[in-house]
């Protein structure tokens, strides 16, 4: 999943690695680049509440804003890959990863 794998880069301090490098971007677009993953690994924070709205994301691509005071954390759904859902009686239950 590609969502994991950014965090794992982001974690590193390495997400420059997540943009392909055949693209042949200049440092400012790779720096641009990084921050709109940076954006969006914001809006998949754990709980919702912590989550930009879309008007303040609008703000931060359009006018360069930084995250601010925001910082990020890893996503509950990161902590435990092996989570399954159950649905039905445990007689006829099917698991949903």
């Amino acid at each position: 999943m590609l969502w994991c794998q950014a965090w794992k880069l982001y974690e590193k301090k390495i997400h420059i690695k997540f943009i392909d490098e055949t693209l042949g971007l200049n440092q400012h677009e790779q720096e641009h680049v990084m921050k709109i993953i940076e954006i969006a690994l914001l809006c998949t924070q754990s709980p919702v509440s912590k989550r930009p709205t879309v008007s303040e994301v609008l703000l931060m691509l359009q006018d360069g804003q930084s995250l601010g005071k925001r910082t990020l954390t890893r996503p509950t759904f990161l902590h435990n890959q092996d989570r399954r859902i159950l649905i039905g009686s445990s007689k006829n239950s099917i698991s949903v990863p």
